[in-house]
């Protein structure tokens, strides 16, 4: 019977569950780090009342009133809500994509900065929503960016790679396994994943490899990709990501046992593919999906660049508030396209895939 499925089957399954982005109890200190790491790059020293007083001048223009907490809470609305309107964050990695066809990583401030250089030819100030609507007049000659809320399909899938090697000799249990995205992902006309953009995995049990006898393996979790809009979406590899990775003889050299529980009666399924080892670098690719369907802000485009829509440019610039930029509407999409792959989007239900793991078996 196991030679059997031996035999039959030809993919890899991995499977993924979700990562909460930020403990619910997060201190201010540490949202208040994150932030700096996203805006400079790295935190910053000194009181924390100076460091929140920088971020409030490069995001709002002046120093605000009120508790310490209350003001990082607005500095990061400013630059990862996406309730009204898509965040800095978001604008950001649209900007870089329209003008170097993927995002880059690094601060907010150096980002625009490298911007400005490349399109204006010189760095600019002001807040950073005032330099962004400059770079967007510059670069796609309107000041309010094109962008529409869509929701992504439950196995929507996603091209990626890992961005470290990958080894049971050096791996440490909950070391994390990054990868990012190698392919741009458009739902109804609208960029929605775009080169460069993160995500993650953890290990979560390494085995050493001690003889011919034993194996080394690792159980790893990945769960997370960021969207361009900055929201952290549940990922994982099921059925349609491991038939693509087959059909294109995808992550080869890996060795990996995974398996699934799925309909009613929580029937177990074994995938099984052996390699000759894990020992891997970086730039293995591979196929995850999105596990819940969720809405982000996509930005409207033809796949060449930002897709010029005359209701955005005929909105006067002076009618907006500095933080507010103008949003259409979307209904949740029933049909997926995305260009630069060759497959055809399944819309399939999602299984209940959580608590799933793979092993990953190192032959030496």
């Amino acid at each position: 019977m196991i030679m059997k499925k031996f035999l039959l089957i030809f993919f890899v399954l991995m499977t993924f569950t979700f990562t909460v982005s930020a403990a619910a109890d997060e201190s201010a200190n540490a949202k208040l780090a994150r932030i700096e790491i996203d805006t400079y790059g790295s935190e910053q020293v000194g009181a924390l009342l100076d460091r929140i007083s920088r971020l409030e001048k490069d995001y709002k223009g002046a120093n605000t009133t009120g508790n310490m907490n209350a003001r990082i809470d607005g500095i990061s609305d400013i630059l990862y809500s996406n309730v009204n309107a898509p965040g800095v964050l978001a604008k950001v990695n649209a900007l870089e994509w329209n003008t170097n066809r993927q995002v880059s990583g690094g601060g907010i401030n150096s980002r625009i900065a490298m911007l400005e250089t490349n399109i204006i030819g010189k760095v600019t100030v002001g807040t950073f929503n005032d330099r962004i609507r400059a770079l967007a007049k510059a670069s796609y000659g309107a000041e309010i960016l094109p962008v529409a809320k869509v929701q992504l399909p439950a196995n929507m899938l996603i091209k990626v790679e890992t961005t470290a090697p990958t080894s049971s000799k050096k791996l440490q249990e909950g070391d994390i396994i990054p990868i990012r995205v190698i392919e741009d992902v458009f739902v109804d006309g609208c960029l929605v994943f775009t080169k460069g953009l993160i995500g993650e995995g953890s290990v979560t049990k390494v085995v050493r490899a001690k003889n011919i006898f034993q194996n080394g393996k690792i159980d790893t979790d990945f769960h997370m990709l960021k969207a361009i809009d900055g929201q952290e979406t549940k990922i994982f590899v099921g059925i349609e990501a491991a038939t693509e990775m087959g059909v294109n003889k995808m992550a080869e050299g890996l060795s990996l046992v995974g398996q699934t529980f799925s309909g009613k009666n929580k029937e177990l399924e074994e995938i099984i593919v052996r390699g000759k080892n894990i020992d891997l670098p970086e730039g293995v690719q591979l196929y995850v999906q999105i596990e819940t369907p969720i809405v982000v802000y996509g930005f409207k485009s033809d796949g060449e660049g930002l897709l010029a829509d005359e209701s955005f440019s005929e909105v006067p610039p002076s009618s907006l508030n500095p933080d507010e930029e103008l949003i259409e509407q979307v209904e949740s999409p029933q049909k997926t396209s995305q260009t630069n792959q060759s497959y055809n989007q399944p819309q399939t239900k999602s299984n209940d895939n959580n608590g799933e793991i793979i092993e990953i078996i190192d032959e030496e």
